[in-house]
């Protein structure tokens, strides 16, 4: 059982382990970068321009593909640019796709509202967008075959630590979804083994 993370525009940082470290089975993480971030400032529109200036939403996408085909997950669990890199990457992947992408708070979802994953999806927004409505985007993906969309109590940011909207309690009862979540679909891939032999 493969899960793997995708980071937000903060990349892979000691938070990021740490959620990691409460999942169980094999953890992957995919950064927008070549290494590991020490903890940085929070000034979150500083370090926007740096993700746009190293790697960009389509150059982030295109390397969560190539983590995809790389790493075979079960589930992809992405945050921010990386759930919405996740979503762009599971319309387009090729051989087996993972059971299952948990996406949460991926604003810039609402350019990709054309795309149809290719296995179900589970989508996590907050109360609300501060520079878009929630609730159109929302209203055409749960149009989409085997997408979900749960519209939170919480901020953008509320599962990272790193975050000013981070949110103790979101993050504690989400990483206990993820948790569960991939208990429930080891379940799952354990009986159909004994169904094949």
């Amino acid at each position: 059982m493969v899960t793997l993370i995708i980071s937000d525009i903060y990349g892979h940082t000691a938070n990021l382990d740490a959620f990691a470290n409460e999942l169980t089975g094999s953890v992957v993480i995919c950064s927008p970068y070549t290494s590991k971030q020490p903890v940085r400032q929070k000034d979150e529109s500083l370090i926007y321009d740096h993700f746009v200036n190293t790697i960009g939403h389509d150059g982030y996408m295109a390397k969560v593909e190539k983590f995809i085909a790389a790493h075979n997950p079960d589930l992809v669990i992405g945050f921010s640019a990386g759930a919405v890199a996740a979503w762009r990457a599971m319309a387009k992947i090729k051989g087996r796709p993972p059971h299952k992408l948990i996406g949460f708070y991926p604003g810039q979802i609402r350019n990709y509202l054309h795309i149809h994953p290719k296995c179900p999806v589970d989508l996590l927004f907050p109360h609300q967008e501060p520079h878009f409505e929630l609730t159109p985007v929302i209203q055409t993906l749960k149009r989409i075959p085997w997408v979900n969309c749960t519209r939170t109590r919480y901020s953008h940011g509320f599962m990272n630590a790193l975050s000013n909207q981070f949110n103790k309690y979101a993050y504690l009862h989400y990483t206990h979804l993820c948790e569960q979540q991939i208990v429930t679909l080891q379940q799952s891939l354990e009986q159909e083994q004994i169904e094949v032999d």
